[in-house]
C-alpha cells in the first residue's frame, strides 16, 4: 500500500436510532471513526428513476485496515456523503481496505433564468 496516496480525511458514519424528549424515535447520523484514505472516482453513470435522470458517481476509497467497517455505513468526505456498496479486505491480509461507494448527485434546477 502506498501510504503517500492516503492524503484525504474521511469519516465513517452510521445512522443510529435515538429517542427524543417526547419519546419519539428518530435517526441521527453518528460519526464512528476518522481516518486517512485515498478517494478516486472510477466511473459515472446516469439512470432513469420515476421519469427523472439521476446522475451517480462510483468511487474507490482505499485506506488501512480498520476493524468493524461494514457496508451499512456511510463515508463523509468534504461535506458529501457516500453510500458504501462493498468493503474488500485486500488479500485477506488485514492491511488494506478497498471500499466501493456511490455518491448520488443532486442537480439544481434553475427556473426562469
Amino acid at each position: 500500500m502506498d501510504i503517500g496516496r492516503t492524503n484525504k480525511r474521511i469519516t465513517f458514519c452510521r445512522y443510529e436510532e435515538t429517542e427524543n424528549a417526547l419519546s419519539q424515535i428518530g435517526q441521527v447520523l453518528k460519526e464512528i471513526k476518522t481516518v486517512w484514505a485515498s478517494v478516486e472516482p472510477t466511473r459515472g453513470r446516469e439512470y432513469q428513476e420515476a421519469q427523472r435522470i439521476r446522475p451517480e458517481l462510483t468511487y474507490k476509497v482505499t485506506t488501512r485496515y480498520h476493524k468493524g467497517i461494514m457496508p451499512d455505513m456511510l463515508i463523509k468526505y468534504k461535506g458529501r456523503l457516500f453510500q458504501i456498496i462493498s468493503v474488500i479486505n485486500v488479500r485477506e491480509g488485514n492491511e488494506m481496505l478497498e471500499i466501493i461507494c456511490i455518491e448520488k448527485i443532486q442537480k439544481a434546477l434553475s427556473i426562469g433564468r
